[in-house]
């Protein structure tokens, strides 16, 4: 009697592994169409991510530290996927010195979020007063204070925003500078050369063929890591009077000015876009520094549409060895 037990139970035993091998085949042919479901993932994500020529990048920066960035164009960014930077001014956060509608600034809180989702977070001074006009401790305060300030709120900026855009020829700041960041940038033009050799029409930059800050004169060359061009969107706007229609013109103009010097997926010029406010409060008016949130997203849409790489100025390093700027990713 039990030895018939223990024959029905190997029997039965063998039945079951039986079984389950069957069932493991069937599980794992059916496990194919779900690896190739998660391969086909990375196409639900920007295509300036999945560019395969990579010779068309844009950074995008915001100055000042407007409320409407966060309520108004980081949604659209993340909408996108995309991130960029932002460049705060200490005392405007959360209304700031004097400041008569305290609503129009970010907290530190909404900035912090900024910054823990992925944002970079750069220095715009203390006070964004004229740096020119300032004594050395007066510039201290301005620039060092600044990153003292970000970094008491847990945050480390590797990045700096002249305000006013003014300093970036004044040796006392940029020395200034260049003790607390990698990289400064400026907003004077549409177009900044990684390797600081393409503002031939300038008779000062001419002769440059790197981003040395000094030339062997001991003079501040036309333009360095601590110099690096930006283009605002918002003083063009101002100065052509430009409705929306002909900002999305100009933008688009300006974001494909690189392609004449960037080929075969390597990057030599990029353009890096200056904001302000984003909101509507410029609708039929020029002379506010703001763009209405419907053209910032036709602009932001426009990015993605045509496969453009969206990067933020933390992207942008410094190579010692070459004294060329270059795209981190």
């Amino acid at each position: 009697m039990i030895l018939k037990s223990i024959r029905s139970f190997r029997a039965s035993l063998t039945i079951a592994i039986v079984l389950i091998t069957i069932l493991m085949g069937v599980g794992a042919a059916l496990s194919v169409p779900n690896i190739a479901y998660s391969q086909s993932i990375p196409f639900s994500v920007p295509s300036s991510d999945i560019n395969p020529a990579n010779d068309k990048a844009v950074i995008l920066t915001f100055d000042d530290g407007y409320k409407s960035q966060y309520t108004n164009a980081k949604p659209i960014l993340d909408k996108y996927g995309y991130k960029a930077t932002f460049d705060i001014v200490c005392n405007y956060v959360g209304g700031g010195e004097g400041v008569v509608h305290p609503n129009v600034r970010m907290t530190w809180e909404e900035i912090i979020a900024l910054y823990n989702e992925g944002y970079d977070i750069g220095s715009h001074t203390m006070s964004h007063d004229d740096l020119d006009s300032m004594s050395e401790k007066g510039i201290e305060y301005e620039v060092g204070g600044s990153k003292e300030c970000l970094f008491d709120h847990g945050i480390n900026p590797t990045s700096f925003a002249y305000p006013t855009n003014t300093g970036a020829e004044n040796v006392a700041v940029v020395n200034t500078v260049a003790k607390y960041y990698d990289i400064a940038r400026t907003a004077n033009d549409p177009l900044m050369y990684l390797h600081c050799d393409g503002f031939k029409e300038e008779e000062e930059a001419s002769s440059q063929t790197d981003c040395r800050t000094f030339s062997d004169d001991g003079e501040l060359t036309f333009v360095n890591r601590y110099s690096i061009l930006g283009w605002s969107h918002d003083a063009e706007r101002k100065e052509n009077s430009y409705s929306d229609s002909q900002m999305l013109d100009r933008f688009i103009e300006v974001v494909n000015s690189q392609s004449t010097y960037n080929t075969d997926g390597k990057i030599n010029a990029i353009p890096i876009i200056i904001w302000h406010r984003i909101d509507n409060s410029g609708e039929g008016d020029p002379e506010q520094y703001a763009t209405s949130i419907d053209l910032f997203e036709k602009e932001i849409k426009y990015l993605h549409d045509n496969g453009f790489k969206v990067l933020t100025m933390a992207d942008l390093g410094y190579d010692e060895n070459s004294n060329y700027l270059y795209l981190k990713r």
